[in-house]
């Protein structure tokens, strides 16, 4: 039996099914009432390729566990989860400008998952000091690009491919550390991510942390602590690797 080729992808990027598309970008996580103090800046949660705001409840709900306010993390879901970083680019921005008016706050940090990352890098090459970004953790991003996006379709998944237009473009400019400070997370079984200094670049500040998959960076205690301890004290704190 010939095999569905968008079952395989799907399977071989360790994504969930689709429902319908919204019909813009939101907030795609119910807000709920935090308890104690806010430890941090606001902080805008962005998916990556195919993902979907539900997709980043775990690492929400850690946030307001540890004293971020409900009104102080957002949770992106673009138009389009395939579609290209250019139009995630200009929802990222327009998500920053409601994020700041429901907390009141000057700056945001951002977390951004997998292709998400490539969003904010165009964002900030585009806008620089504009942004009211402070810091920015990229979780498991293609930064340099992935051989498994071969497998994805739509404009984002062309724009993953190594030696796209797109990737040419973006490193051709600035890191994103020229305008805030930003840290790679990343995990030796990322499967998404071939080769897996893909989801770095020389120069940005790195780590790895042990074990989870491509998909369990957003749900796993380790990861989250060192995202955490970044958001919070900036590369001046301990970021260190994770044991297993």
């Amino acid at each position: 039996m010939k095999a569905n080729p968008y079952l395989v992808a799907v399977a071989m990027l360790g994504l969930h099914l689709p429902g319908p598309f919204p019909g813009g970008a939101q907030e795609a996580l119910p807000h709920q009432e935090g308890e104690g103090p806010s430890r941090g800046l606001p902080v805008l949660l962005v998916p990556g390729w195919l993902g979907r705001g539900r997709d980043l409840t775990a690492l929400r709900d850690r946030l307001l566990r540890d004293g971020w306010e409900a009104r102080q993390v957002m949770a992106l879901e673009f138009v389009d989860p395939v579609g290209s970083n250019r139009d995630h680019a200009r929802e990222l921005e327009e998500a920053l400008g409601r994020l700041l008016a429901e907390s009141g706050a000057r700056e945001v940090d951002v977390v951004a998952h997998s292709m998400g990352g490539l969003a904010v890098w165009l964002l900030l090459q585009e806008k620089g000091y504009q942004l009211p970004i402070r810091r920015v953790v990229f979780l498991g991003s293609p930064l340099q690009g992935t051989l498994t996006a071969r497998l994805a379709w739509g404009e984002g998944g062309e724009e993953m491919r190594p030696g796209s237009p797109f990737l040419r473009e973006l490193m051709g400019g600035p890191q994103p550390q020229h305008w805030v400070e930003a840290l790679t997370i990343r995990t030796p079984l990322d499967l998404n991510v071939v080769p897996g200094s893909g989801g770095t670049l020389p120069g940005l500040r790195d780590r790895m942390v042990c074990c989870p998959t491509h998909q369990g960076l957003l749900d796993h205690e380790g990861t989250y602590q060192l995202a955490r301890e970044f958001l919070l004290r900036g590369l001046s704190g301990r970021v260190r690797d994770q044991e297993p």
